[in-house]
């Protein structure tokens, strides 16, 4: 990724790409205005301006036209409503400015939040593979699909499993810090990290995520565009990237500048299917391939011991019983007080985060939002220690460590009848506790 790909759409685009190019070619600010302006397809920024303004003057508020796409790209969701059984499919239609391939192979596909669930379907159509509970969450699970579609287009980066130091816990984890992802550009070899909490979080942690970034050399840049996760309910997108060896977050944001707003379902385009017909995308009727209706997920049935789950970004099967929340409050905290001194065994860490994710995601099948509040639910395996006692750190507390994780092991086996879904936590903690054995 280099600043001469850039081609801002707006006058903010324009002023970032200018901020950029000044300290590039180290000319003055007033000099990388009209440079960015040219870049842009225009005269100088006094003609951007011009030009910008009065199309902006013109353009409806209450809806933004969509950009002029070459390569329109169909994301499609079935959906089943589990109250009324009501049955459907909730295809859109994204505009894109390249090729659906050129801009994430399928490979990638497990590795982006927003496409985890998806496959490619055919050159310009990509699947849910999970049949989602709902009308309305069809349509947000398209439309989260479609905005890493728009990120990784404008940017050109790819999805990294490398860890950044916005991804460390402890005194390293960044203030704030909401659903984290690290990304790779092919071009420089450099990486950067994106942050996309809500705003309120980060009004309250602002002055320690100034400290934070300060003390670890790191640059925290705001694009001007919303964001991947959930713009539409209040999330917000930071870059976060090495002053020195990261790609830079002011290129990335003013890549992000030349996109439209994010896609949410108040914006989206929605393409019409008659009932009892199967959609077939441009790409798949010029590749002739055969019109047959894709799977949706299995249906799962339940068993004396255990129950199908389906939630907006996680599915499996669960215990049929549910544990009292003061035990789900008490193995968090045995895991959280694990986790945050045994960050540099990955071989502990990796497997009990696994297990801290698994018992999330029950907690919040087993109770309503009424019974269980945001706040008692997000505390219950998250937001753990920063301050670890010398005598846990690393090594040193491989008893204690050991001692919490078989408590963890016995509220499990008590708590819950005997199934697959607990038999699979409690052998994920024997591979913890042996890797905490040999932690030379």
């Amino acid at each position: 990724m280099s600043s001469a790909s850039v081609r801002p759409t707006t006058l903010e685009g324009i002023k970032r790409l200018a901020k950029l190019l000044s300290k590039e070619q180290g000319v003055p600010h007033s000099s990388g205005l009209d440079l960015a302006s040219h870049q842009a397809g225009f005269a100088n920024y006094q003609n951007a301006r011009r030009n910008l303004r009065s199309s902006a003057s013109h353009r409806d508020s209450r809806r933004q036209e969509p950009a002029v796409s070459s390569f329109p790209v169909y994301i499609n969701v079935f959906w089943k409503d589990s109250k009324t059984k009501e049955t459907g499919t909730e295809i859109i239609e994204v505009p894109l400015s390249k090729p659906l391939d050129d801009i994430i192979e399928s490979r990638y596909y497990k590795k982006v939040r927003g496409l985890s669930r998806f496959k490619r379907w055919a050159s310009d159509h990509i699947l849910c593979q999970v049949t989602i509970d709902g009308q309305s969450s069809a349509i947000a699970e398209a439309c989260k699909a479609a905005r890493a579609l728009q990120f990784m287009m404008a940017t050109g980066l790819k999805p990294s499993p490398k860890s950044l130091p916005m991804s460390d816990y402890g005194r390293n984890k960044l203030p704030g810090r909401d659903h984290p992802s690290s990304w790779y550009d092919p071009i420089s070899k450099k990486y950067i990290g994106v942050d996309e909490p809500y705003a309120a979080s980060v009004e309250e942690k602002k002055t320690e995520r100034a400290a934070w970034a300060t003390r670890l050399g790191q640059e925290i840049v705001k694009p001007e565009w919303a964001g991947m996760y959930y713009p539409e309910g209040g999330s917000e997108l930071y870059l976060i990237s090495d002053k020195e060896k990261g790609l830079s977050a002011e290129l990335v944001a003013a890549a992000l500048a030349t996109l439209d707003a994010p896609i949410v379902p108040e914006n989206c385009k929605s393409v019409e299917v008659k009932d009892g017909d199967y959609f077939r995308s441009p790409g798949e009727i010029s590749a002739q391939t055969k019109a047959t209706r894709p799977k949706g997920e299995k249906k799962q049935r339940a068993s004396a011991t255990t129950v199908p789950y389906q939630m907006f970004m996680a599915s499996g099967r669960r215990p049929s019983v549910r544990m009292a929340s003061e035990k789900h409050a008490e193995l968090g905290q045995l895991l959280k007080d694990v986790l945050s001194a045994t960050y540099e065994r990955k071989g502990v860490y990796k497997r009990i985060d696994k297990v801290r994710c698994e018992l999330d995601d029950w907690v919040q099948a087993e109770y309503t939002s009424e019974e269980l509040s945001d706040q008692v639910f997000f505390d219950l395996y998250y937001h753990e220690r920063h301050e670890v006692p010398d005598n846990e750190q690393g090594k040193k507390g491989r008893e204690v460590h050991t001692e919490r994780l078989r408590k963890v092991q016995a509220i499990l086996r008590k708590e819950y009848p005997d199934c697959e879904p607990v038999r699979t936590l409690v052998r994920k903690l024997d591979l913890a506790i042996k890797s905490l054995t040999i932690w030379n």
